[in-house]
């Protein structure tokens, strides 16, 4: 029998390896960005928020040119779900409008790297957690968010972890923790609310012999923290704009002069293709061009979804994990759906950001569906090349405009 200590160490491999992989590589980027953590965010209106209600305001005060701030009644609002400024709030409370809101942005993403870890190990036993967690974070389009805590990007990395978080926590058993978790990353995106089933069936498989409802109302508690932290939300938008839905985007200028608001069904048939677009082709210089400010094919940036779909096929072949084959998919197209009766795609991004949102989702339900040998991993590993390579190079690019 291996010693107390090696076994512990055994154990940390894997976690700390991982870490360690995602970091190597955010550094190096950071390298030839300049997009370190310790550089001021330009783009704080989260922080700026948190300083605001320290203050004793719910408006920021003052407008923000750069921002893209809910103005109503002549006052200047973050437009955005809150919670991020919940995080942020005792860092503000301590450092004022100098937080170091890069450093939690980085510190985040390596808190998701750790619960993607054991969401893995905790439905696998093959000890492959390092390739497909890598695969994860680096070979798909996250790389470009992780960089920095811009108000649009940190949204995401929060959502993003917490929704690994609900799902490690709905594993265990723990519904308190893990529906808390699920309503946080509602909090810093709203779309998170669609995966809502996928937890409840989670957390119904330790049931035992309880019908649903029997369990929902020995369950019942479960719920509290869940409706506290959404009941945070709904007196916020209240107090701000006078509606308990509202968190304020629609209040945004470029919605406003929207003719149609901000979501409609006649944006879809613009905003499909732009999901699928290729990058262009420059024949005089024979090279690619990827565009930023818009979404490329969804694929073509995030080859997990080859991945994903090919474990989904083997599932249903095999009658493995229905109910997740059942929901996933159709959570995620109806995901789609309303992205593209959204009037924007992400704007300024490398990539599809917006299609990441569904990913920790997508990659539980890729957990529970491949095959047990390691055939799929091997025949994996050139998509992972492949995304990893194109997200790396796209990452550095776009920020130093080589675009």
């Amino acid at each position: 029998m291996n010693p107390p200590l090696s076994s512990a160490r055994q154990k940390c491999a894997p976690y700390l390896s991982a870490m360690a992989g995602v970091l190597v590589v955010m550094l190096i980027a950071a390298a030839f960005t300049g997009q370190w953590p310790t550089q001021r965010n330009p783009y704080n209106s989260f922080t700026l928020q948190a300083n605001a209600w320290l203050e004793g305001r719910l408006d920021l005060g003052q407008d923000y040119t750069w921002l893209e701030l809910a103005i109503v009644n002549g006052k200047y609002y973050v437009s955005f779900p809150p919670f991020p400024s919940y995080v942020l709030l005792p860092f503000a409370a301590v450092f004022r409008y100098q937080t170091p809101d890069n450093a939690i942005a980085w510190a985040v993403t390596l808190l998701g790297v750790l619960y993607a870890v054991k969401l893995y190990q905790m439905t696998r036993r093959d000890g492959r957690s390092g390739f497909w967690v890598l695969f994860l974070y680096l070979g798909t389009g996250y790389l470009f968010i992780s960089m920095n805590a811009y108000v649009w990007f940190i949204a995401q990395t929060m959502c993003f972890t917490l929704s690994l978080m609900a799902l490690v926590h709905a594993k265990k058993g723990q519904g308190g923790v893990a529906l808390a978790c699920w309503a946080c990353a509602v909090g810093c995106r709203p779309m998170a609310a669609l995966y809502l089933p996928v937890l409840v069936w989670l957390l119904w498989q330790t049931k035992g012999s309880l019908t649903l409802w029997q369990w929902a109302a020995k369950r019942w508690y479960w719920a509290v923290p869940t409706l506290l932290i959404a009941g945070s939300y709904m007196a916020l938008n209240q107090a701000r704009f006078g509606n308990p839905l509202e968190f304020g985007h629609n209040y945004l200028p470029e919605f406003v002069r929207a003719e149609k608001g901000q979501f409609s069904l006649s944006y879809f048939a613009e905003n499909l293709p732009l999901l699928l677009r290729l990058p262009g082709w420059d024949a005089a210089q024979r090279r690619a061009i990827f565009f930023t400010g818009q979404t490329m094919a969804f694929w073509l940036i995030d080859p997990m979804y080859f991945c994903i779909g090919a474990a989904w096929v083997c599932a249903l072949i095999k009658r493995r994990e229905l109910p997740a084959a059942a929901m996933l998919p159709m959570m995620a197209v109806a995901h789609v759906i309303i992205l593209c009766c959204h009037r924007t795609l992400g704007a300024w991004q490398f990539g599809n950001r917006y299609m990441l949102d569904m990913m920790p989702w997508l990659f539980y339900g890729l957990l529970v569906w491949m095959p047990e040998d390691d055939r799929f991993a091997r025949w994996s590993a050139p998509l992972m090349t492949w995304g990893f390579a194109l997200n790396v190079v796209g990452t550095i690019a776009t920020y130093n405009d080589w675009i």
